[in-house]
């Protein structure tokens, strides 16, 4: 069970005032769900990592997080929970249960500034064109799974889910006109 002490041991200082934090480390605190961390306005690093989490609720999160640890839990969803950080550059999520790529990047679609993702060991990254499908639906990532996003693969990803835009460019670009 989550208790007050374990985020209050945490804090980098002690004596500190909850506005003046802005990272939070309660990674191995054997959590089951997150806890209410609201008050932490300013929060900007957080980790919660290798715990038992295996539920997220969005409302305990502060929106202006950038880094996001979440890796080595047991998450099976992060539907209706992340949407609303779009200030996040910095996502981690293997080795949890994540089921549905689609909802999972439907989620994470307004996060204009997230660079940085993992999913591997999850249900999702052995769905079909995973990668490609992370690399369309996310068009800020740079590394993903820990590997760097290559400009041969984002043209590949744009030919796969963009086919009709994909065609009408290449009969642009070679002078012919698209066939209707």
């Amino acid at each position: 069970m989550e208790k007050v002490e374990d985020i209050k041991e945490s804090q980098p200082a002690a004596g500190r005032r909850d506005v003046d934090v802005d990272q939070l480390n309660l990674s191995k605190k054997k959590l089951t769900r997150l806890p209410d961390l609201s008050r932490f306005h300013f929060l900007r690093e957080l980790w919660l990592n290798n715990n038992k989490i295996s539920e997220l609720s969005g409302r305990s999160l502060n929106c202006c997080l950038t880094e996001l640890y979440l890796q080595n839990n047991n998450i099976p969803s992060i539907s209706g929970a992340l949407k609303h950080l779009t200030c996040l550059r910095v996502l981690l999520l293997h080795n949890n249960r994540l089921r549905g790529l689609e909802d999972t990047t439907k989620e994470l679609r307004r996060m204009q500034q997230l660079h940085t993702a993992t999913f591997f060991l999850n249900p999702i990254s052995h769905e079909a064109e995973y990668r490609l499908h992370v690399i369309h639906r996310l068009p800020s990532i740079q590394v993903l799974d820990g590997e760097g996003v290559e400009s041969a693969e984002r043209r590949r990803s744009f030919q796969m889910f963009n086919r009709e835009r994909h065609r009408v460019l290449q009969s642009v670009a070679f002078g012919r006109r698209a066939a209707g």
